[in-house]
């Protein structure tokens, strides 16, 4: 009888987690804002996302290697 209590809280514990998340992300996604590529921008600049005068579209911001932390100086010292 124990193993049988163990196994319903192991699915229990497993499953009400997973209908929790789905249930939050199903209310996130419920109704979306439907606007333009131009109202998009103003959005995400208004948010503090994508500056104006980024017009390329993609990329990263920077070649600088140090600013992923890798170190491109001498290391013979």
């Amino acid at each position: 009888m124990s193993g049988v209590a163990f196994l319903l809280l192991v699915v229990v514990l497993g499953v009400v987690p997973l209908f929790v998340l789905y249930v939050l992300i199903e209310g996130e996604t419920n109704d979306p804002t439907v606007v333009d590529r131009a109202e998009a921008e103003k959005i995400a600049q208004g948010r503090g996302g994508r500056r104006a005068d980024n017009s390329t579209g993609g990329g990263s911001k920077s070649d600088d290697d140090t600013e992923c932390g890798v170190d491109t100086g001498d290391r013979n010292r």
